[in-house]
């Protein structure tokens, strides 16, 4: 069985992972896992990207470049799509493609694209860093996007307002912690203060260009280059 990713989902987000390629039988161990996964969900609301590298299905990011990046580097340059394909999304793993061919030759990517079958039949592309140390580095990172958790699950105790939010990558108020990283993605630092209020946190994401304040696990007030932060 697989770790836990509770542990470790924001060591991995962070790019703290430790930074190797995964050997022959590691590869082959991930493809056959991955035929045997059962269904999952998106569990962050994604904009679609063309790859610059022709690749027929579109990339997801979870913010648009340059405020999101793969491994401690930027994503592969590629043209931003319109629409936003939203958390609770159904997804099951089709293929993956390493950066490292059978016989240890270099493919035409960087990172390890992991691609999905999106609701009816549309397909998307997960960038996954390709120097993940080992197979269960590699699983960790995949479930920052994907979740065994159902909707009606993963989506428990949020009333409508904060359901709207997620599906536009927007956030509101009092949104709790799970609905902020499934509209926003994962931070790359978050600060934890103590105060005699209770717990509050500073999160950040690449770039600096994007924060969000939270109280005892629920949002305060959050900016963003956009229009999709609580504070103008």
């Amino acid at each position: 069985m697989r770790p836990s990713l509770a542990s470790l989902a924001v060591a991995a987000a962070l790019g703290c992972a430790p930074r190797a390629t995964l050997t022959p039988s590691e590869r082959g161990a991930v493809l056959r896992d991955a035929r045997t996964e059962g269904q999952r969900w998106l569990s962050i609301s994604s904009r679609p990207y063309h790859l610059a590298d022709g690749t027929d299905a579109p990339a997801l990011a979870p913010l648009a470049p340059p405020e999101w990046e793969v491994g401690g580097h930027p994503p592969p340059a590629g043209q931003l799509l319109e629409g936003i394909i939203p958390a609770g999304t159904q997804a099951r793993i089709v293929r993956i493609e390493f950066s490292v061919g059978p016989f240890g030759e270099k493919t035409h990517h960087r990172d390890t694209y992991v691609v999905v079958e999106l609701g009816k039949g549309t397909r998307g592309v997960l960038v996954v860093d390709g120097a993940l140390g080992s197979e269960a580095s590699f699983w960790d990172e995949v479930e920052l996007w994907l979740t065994p958790l159902p909707p009606e699950a993963a989506q428990e105790g949020w009333n409508e307002a904060v359901r709207a939010a997620v599906k536009e990558k927007r956030t509101v108020t009092e949104m709790p912690v799970e609905a902020l990283l499934a509209a926003w993605g994962y931070p790359r630092s978050r600060v934890v203060h103590f105060t005699p209020t209770g717990r509050r946190e500073t999160w950040t994401w690449p770039g600096a260009l994007r924060t969000a304040e939270l109280q005892d696990g629920r949002l305060v007030e959050s900016r963003a280059p956009d229009a999709s932060g609580t504070v103008p």
